[in-house]
């Protein structure tokens, strides 16, 4: 798979500039618990806890990054399989790094713990307002104030809460800020649980509440919120410090791998993985060397994808099934997949987007290449797999 970073791998090298160097350490990692800071690798999303000694797999052509309690970073780039405690010398492969912030890391967790603290640092604030329009588990600091923003849904303005366990109820209105307390007459303990109705009185759904412990370096908090079933939270506050160190990405493969082999006619499923929120373009080439857009599959379809979230084409996303190209006589049936991920919309300055599955004329092929060359300003990357017919 080739990889395509434009703009996105110059900030990211002057935002390292800006915070610190980065430094290689060999040797095996801390055996302890991680939170994943970012991922190409299907099955691992940001602010997900990674247990100790736990099986970790990043298939070929894709990479995944990783944060300790005391700082340390890990990054690994596949083929791998094995246990982060248990990682390889890193010196042939280039696998671990650390990201330290005005010294180089000389494996102590207090130089560690202090490289990430600043970008973590900016997000906590946001980290701890709690969103009753989000159902599950969220956490809470031990001992500080608890704010309720106010949800994005307006059938839940005003909401009620009642605690599942005694009964109690309060109603938020949000009249005077976007924020308000939580209400006195529910309690805030570890475990507490409260439906969430709107206006009408329907129950929405549900929220847990799990107190955590904020002290200490934002590392540690991290993975304290992982760890406490709060993804969601450990992955905002993840956000600056993905930002810092890895630019967007994308994994493209096929259900059969990197390297797929498939008979004449036979269904084709693409696997597809970015590292944050991107917007997606594919385009399959077929045996005369025609480009085909295939994804977005129509002009009103959306190219946004979710970052972490595993794609696979065809599917909800794209209902066209992809077959394997048909032999003619001695000519070969290998076909091309190549996939682009923007960190903007470029619907309005890619050829073919009004005319998914037809391929593009001579002159339209020329003109999208073109187009894409000259996106200096845009974070772009781009992958291709390559569809082998026997």
């Amino acid at each position: 798979m080739a990889h395509k970073t434009l703009s996105g791998l110059a900030a990211a090298a002057l935002t390292l500039a800006a915070v610190g160097a980065v430094g290689f350490t060999a040797g095996r990692a801390a055996a302890e618990q991680a939170v994943v800071v970012a991922s190409t690798a299907p099955g691992y999303a940001q602010g997900q806890l990674v247990p100790d000694g736990a099986a970790v797999t990043v298939p070929d052509g894709a990479n995944a990054m990783f944060l300790f309690a005391n700082g340390r970073m890990l990054r690994i780039k596949g083929p791998f399989d094995g246990s982060l405690d248990r990682m390889p010398d890193a010196s042939g492969w280039g696998g671990v790094g650390s990201l330290v912030g005005g010294e180089r890391f000389f494996q102590t967790d207090l130089g560690a713990a202090r490289a990430v603290g600043t970008p973590l640092q900016k997000g906590e604030e946001q980290v701890f307002t709690l969103d009753p329009g989000r159902a599950g588990i969220q956490c809470v600091k031990s001992g500080g104030t608890v704010l309720l923003r106010q949800p994005a849904d307006p059938a839940l303005i005003p909401a009620t809460l009642r605690e599942e366990n005694r009964g109690a109820t309060a109603t938020l209105r949000w009249d005077k800020g976007a924020t308000v307390p939580w209400p006195r007459e529910l309690p805030m303990t570890d475990g507490t649980a409260v439906s969430v109705a709107g206006p009408d009185g329907r129950v929405r759904h549900s929220v847990t509440l799990r107190v955590v412990n904020a002290e200490g370096q934002g590392a540690e908090l991290a993975v304290r919120l992982a760890g406490a079933g709060c993804a969601a939270q450990a992955a905002a506050l993840l956000d600056p410090v993905r930002d810092s160190v890895a630019p967007l990405n994308l994994y493209l493969a096929t259900d059969r791998g990197l390297y797929p082999t498939y008979r004449s006619g036979e269904t084709v499923t693409l696997v597809l993985q970015t590292n944050r929120d991107a917007h997606l373009y594919c385009y399959l080439r077929n045996t005369r060397g025609q480009l085909t857009p295939i994804y977005p599959p129509g002009p009103s379809a959306s190219s946004l994808v979710e970052g972490h979230r595993t794609l696979t084409l065809a599917g909800d996303r794209m209902p066209v099934p992809l077959r394997a190209a048909e032999r003619s006589g001695s000519l070969s049936a290998d076909q091309e997949v190549r996939c682009f991920a923007a960190g903007r919309d470029l619907g309005a300055d890619l050829p073919g987007r009004q005319d998914a599955f037809r391929p593009l004329s001579d002159e339209a092929a020329a003109r999208l290449e073109r187009t894409l060359a000259s996106l200096k300003q845009t974070e772009l990357v781009m992958a291709q797999v390559i569809l082998r017919v026997e």
